[in-house]
């Protein structure tokens, strides 16, 4: 058997990205991430290669029929070999940050190569400190800010104790279609998705019909139109930070406390992102001052990405994005009163829903005739490049350390492609209780990013003088402790487990009852924005370092990098089973005698899966390890309604979790769920199927937002990170069905 060849056109957004993909403004996004100590390259590139299946676009490029007669497509790759991905580069001595930060921006600047899946891994050694950094080079039609987020996810552990993995499955797919074919595909397929195109669409029509129904709704999305108008009476004037791309794109990156963001942000209820749209739009005025280029243009409009993926399986594959622009105001002397404008402003074009309307716009391009939708998309940068003068996107990460092959990740900068005309663009970034801004320029347009990045940095200073904050240390969280503080009392959890499975004797009435985590242990931490998660891909807040973030010594230069591909032995086994093909319910049945009949599968979430639950956890050696010191509260897994699945109100399975033992497990109420746990789990249908079937770890689900923490503190799951993993692992072994 060989790979499922799945074939899948690109969605109105992916298709865009593609189309505007130039050498003057290269469609690329990814992160500059730093690991401590030296990571081996041979070790670097067997991981890639034995977790990279696990998302299978990575394995797949756009085809497309001759003179774009047909919409572009992914298909998996035949020549796909993971080597001519990933690469190894040294920086010379004496290996300073701002080599790096060179390094990397002059990496962002190429195109990537549409012959093959476009994406790039760099491992560049030679960091001081013995530090290495990992570069991710993606292009934009392939993943979104989060998207990216869960790649890479599938490189890090939660914990230092790396395990390699498993042998790889066979990846045999088919040659490409030759032209004739490929257009005769092309038109068989078109149709089909022009009806998908189509079903969308009328959605988004419902969805702004019932808007206009309600009353509220309606007066909100009047508002943010009112806005959009009187913002628009006059056109908008070019600021210096625009101009003609050239191409040649520089990074630079900050970091702040998120504990000292979220301390200013309460000053005047604003949102972490408001917080960071100051500081972004404070820099680039007392830059464009300092330089004697402020012109009369009375703000700055960035186009805030917005996520709008709804967790519908049936949906447009790829990207679903739309825009918000918000209107950043110079010429305000106090930085409070600047927040307070900026949250209100931000609040008002939420609560709009307008970022439902762009959406459908966006969408329309998808109906013409593939030919002409190069010409549109071509043409669209244009228009954005009229309406706004810079993007700005923020992307929440885990707030927890990550580990690659045992090394932790230090730091993490995510960077977005530029927009025509556009000679800046911004990337706000969390992870472990830090936030980044990454400031990403046209060296053409803007000549010295790095000062520029100086003042952002005293536009923070600035701010968090006037909100009255002191320098916070992030939060660090180690290794937990002998004795955990108790967790406050709650009600009585679950009766005792059936007779068949005797549970362990109830702790004395002083010891309190409690569960071990089954959820990866991030959530991110940052404002989730009403009605359409604001791809401000919301950030993750840095440290606070004393110094610079990066040396600015500019002496150092890149003409000795050396550049090094290798050929690595992998763990392929042709004779490796296939990879499973995504399957709408997946089927898992465990038994250890050969010749047994299969065992019974149980309906997921009922009483029955929840009793042989508890036993697999109570069989897990691996689990008791794990959770012995676990002590903090019950555990509920919560799955929303799927009436289409089987489930037509939501259900939920409560967890009494004690010291390594499961004591019981019952299908319950999500209102007895909420009440008697210490902690809470939500997700979809299709969430908790990827979970559970080990089709996607619970860490990137709950970056992406697919799974949520309804109740309980994350800081207490934190130090049970390797317990929430090995109790998702108990999960694989019962045998079920949707």
């Amino acid at each position: 058997m060989t790979q499922s060849q799945e074939v899948q056109i690109l969605g109105p957004v992916d298709s865009a990205f593609y189309y505007v993909d130039r050498p003057e403004t290269p469609m690329n996004i990814g992160a500059v991430t730093i690991f401590d100590g030296r990571i081996d390259y041979e070790e670097f590139f067997r991981l890639v290669d034995s977790r990279i299946h696990q998302a299978p676009i990575y394995q797949k490029r756009i085809v497309q029929a001759a003179l774009r007669m047909g919409q572009p497509t992914w298909m998996f790759d035949p020549d796909f070999y993971v080597g001519n991905h990933i690469f190894n580069l040294k920086l010379p001595a004496p290996g300073t940050d701002e080599q790096l930060r060179q390094l990397t921006g002059a990496l962002m600047s190429s195109m990537l190569d549409r012959s093959k899946p476009l994406w790039e891994i760099y491992l560049i050694e030679g960091l001081t400190e013995k530090r290495t950094a990992v570069f991710l080079k993606l292009h934009h039609c392939m993943v979104d800010g989060l998207s990216a987020v869960e790649l890479f996810s599938l490189l890090l552990d939660l914990t230092p104790n790396y395990k390699p993995g498993g042998k790889k499955p066979l990846f045999d797919p088919s040659p490409l279609p030759n032209s004739p074919r490929l257009l005769a595909d092309s038109v068989r397929r078109d149709l089909p998705h022009r009806w998908q195109v189509l079903n969308k669409i009328g959605a988004d029509l419902a969805f702004m019909g019932a808007v206009f129904q309600n009353k509220e709704q309606r007066r909100k999305m009047l508002v943010g139109i009112a806005h959009l108008i009187n913002d628009n009476l006059r056109p908008l004037r070019k600021l210096p930070i625009n101009g003609e791309n050239t191409g040649h794109i520089e990074l630079a990156w900050s970091q702040f406390s998120l504990a000292e963001v979220r301390a200013i942000r309460s000053e005047v209820r604003a949102s972490v992102n408001d917080v960071m749209l100051e500081v972004l739009v404070g820099g680039v005025e007392a830059y464009l001052r300092r330089r004697g280029e402020l012109n009369e243009q009375p703000f700055m409009r960035a186009l805030v990405p917005v996520n709008m993926r709804t967790g519908d399986s049936d949906s447009i594959a790829g990207n679903r994005i739309s825009v918000l622009p918000v209107d950043l105001p110079f010429g305000v002397d106090d930085p409070l009163e600047k927040l307070r404008m900026i949250s209100e402003y931000t609040r008002t074009m939420k609560q709009s829903s307008l970022s439902n309307g762009l959406d459908l716009i966006l969408t329309l391009p998808s109906l013409a005739p593939a030919p002409a939708q190069s010409w549109i998309w071509g043409a669209a940068p244009s228009a954005f490049s009229v309406i706004a003068h810079t993007w700005c996107t923020n992307v929440a990460g885990p707030q927890i350390p990550l580990y690659m092959l045992g090394h932790q990740l230090l730091n993490s900068f995510g960077y977005f492609p530029l927009n025509p005309s556009m000679g800046l663009a911004s990337v706000i970034f969390s992870y472990n209780q830090s936030i980044s801004l990454t400031l990403v320029a046209d060296s053409g347009i803007v000549t010295d990013v790095l000062e520029l990045r100086s003042c952002v940095e005293e536009a923070y200073l600035e701010l968090r003088t006037a909100a009255k904050v002191q320098p916070i240390e992030p939060i660090t969280f180690g290794e937990p402790m002998s004795n955990p503080a108790p967790p406050p009392p709650t009600r009585p959890v679950i009766n005792p487990a059936p007779a068949a499975n005797p549970a362990p004797a109830a702790p004395p009435p002083n010891d309190p009852p409690a569960s071990s985590p089954a959820a990866p242990p991030s959530e991110p931490i940052t404002e989730p924005l009403p009605s359409a998660d604001v791809n401000t891909e919301t950030a993750a807040e840095p440290t606070e370092p004393d110094d610079p973030p990066a040396n600015t010594d500019t002496s150092d230069t890149l003409t000795d990098v050396q550049v090094e591909t290798r050929d690595v032995e992998t763990n392929t086994d042709d004779t490796a089973p296939p990879a499973p093909a995504p399957a709408t319910t997946p089927e898992i049945t465990v038994s250890n005698d050969p010749v047994a009949a299969p065992a019974e599968r149980l309906k997921l979430f009922s009483e029955a899966w929840a009793q042989a639950y508890q036993r697999a956890i109570n069989r897990s050696d691996a689990y008791r390890k794990a959770s012995l010191r676990w002590q903090a509260g019950s555990l509920a897994f919560v799955m929303k309604a799927a009436p289409t699945h089987g489930f037509p109100r939501a259900t939920a399975v409560l967890l009494d979790l004690y010291k390594g033992e499961c004591r019981a497990a019952h299908n319950v109420t999500v209102e007895r769920a909420i009440a008697e746990a210490a902690f809470v789990l939500e997700g979809d249908y299709d969430s908790w199927i990827k979970v559970l079937s080990g089709r996607a770890q619970p860490l990137a689900m709950l970056m992406r937002g697919n799974l949520t923490l309804k109740k309980g503190a994350m800081t207490r799951l934190i130090p049970y990170t390797q317990s929430a993993q090995e109790l998702v692992n108990c999960a694989h072994q019962v045998p079920w069905q949707g």
